[in-house]
């Protein structure tokens, strides 16, 4: 494996100022963030509202592994805007909690439509995941969609998740990694895009086994879903280029440049995303 290690690894600061920074980018162009999804099939299409709903279908995929019941409470490690914890607790009869690094998504996300006491299923706290202000054995379920590549700790972020986890259940992870070598030219791709979302190397499927290995937790299934996320992120970079036409200046500008980043960092298919699940013993 080939990937470029040149551009430091991101400090948490700095990951809270991109994840407040682009949030409220996103939100100007799509009317709200864009998680990754599950594409389907040849789906060409290049909406938004679409590309919110391939954003659900990964977060089904990653709530129908976690074995839930009514009631249960899940933890949302990295909750980013919101939608995913909303989704699992509406669709699952489940309590959530989302916790987020980036100051600027907090009040956002506590405001979310379906989140708060009055909807009685979804709550949003502003804490370090890799620091959680929980009991041991607090939760009945964890996810982390999109948040650990973010973290340059990933074994002591997996281990807060495992802590948090009650005996007998379920984390679930959805992350990109690389698959395969990367030319020099495939490992600069690689390396914007870690510019662009202040990530640290991605490492391989491999570095996520061994950290949840010496969690304690035990492994129950890998499930590669590299083409449909790709189709996906090919979507979410059609919307927010098309977003980007109806602005000028810097705004247009950065819209474009990242919509640019994100197509040729989904067209490696060195990089590839999983589900992986396992299980606190």
């Amino acid at each position: 494996m080939t990937e470029l290690h040149e551009a430091p690894c991101p400090a948490p600061d700095d990951v809270a100022r991109m994840y407040d920074h682009s949030s409220a980018l996103l939100a100007e162009a799509t009317g709200g963030d864009l998680p990754p999804g599950h594409g389907r099939g040849h789906d060409r299409s290049t909406s938004v509202p679409d590309a919110f709903d391939a954003s659900d279908t990964l977060t089904g995929l990653v709530a129908d592994r976690l074995a839930l019941s009514p009631d249960m409470r899940v933890l949302d490690f990295g909750c980013g805007s919101g939608r995913p914890a909303v989704y699992v607790a509406r669709t699952y009869d489940v309590r959530v909690t989302g916790v987020t690094i980036g100051s600027g998504q907090a009040g956002p996300v506590r405001a979310h439509p379906g989140a708060g006491e009055g909807a009685g299923r979804v709550t949003f706290e502003h804490v370090d995941a890799m620091a959680l202000p929980f009991p041991d054995g607090g939760f009945d379920a964890v996810y982390a969609i999109d948040s650990l590549l973010h973290m340059d700790d990933r074994a002591r972020a997996i281990g807060e998740a495992a802590r948090v986890l009650r005996p007998g259940g379920r984390l679930v992870l959805a992350n990109p990694y690389v698959v395969g070598a990367l030319t020099a030219a495939e490992a600069g791709i690689v390396a914007a895009g870690r510019e662009l979302f202040r990530m640290p190397p991605l490492g391989d499927a491999g570095d996520y086994l061994r950290h949840l290995a010496a969690a304690g937790l035990g492994l129950v299934e890998i499930l590669d879903i590299g083409e449909n996320v790709r189709r996906s992120h090919a979507l979410a970079a059609a919307a927010i280029r098309h977003a980007g036409e109806g602005r000028h200046g810097v705004s247009r500008q950065r819209l474009s440049e990242a919509a640019d980043i994100i197509e040729r960092f989904a067209a490696l298919p060195q990089v590839s995303y999983g589900l992986i699940v396992a299980r606190a013993r």
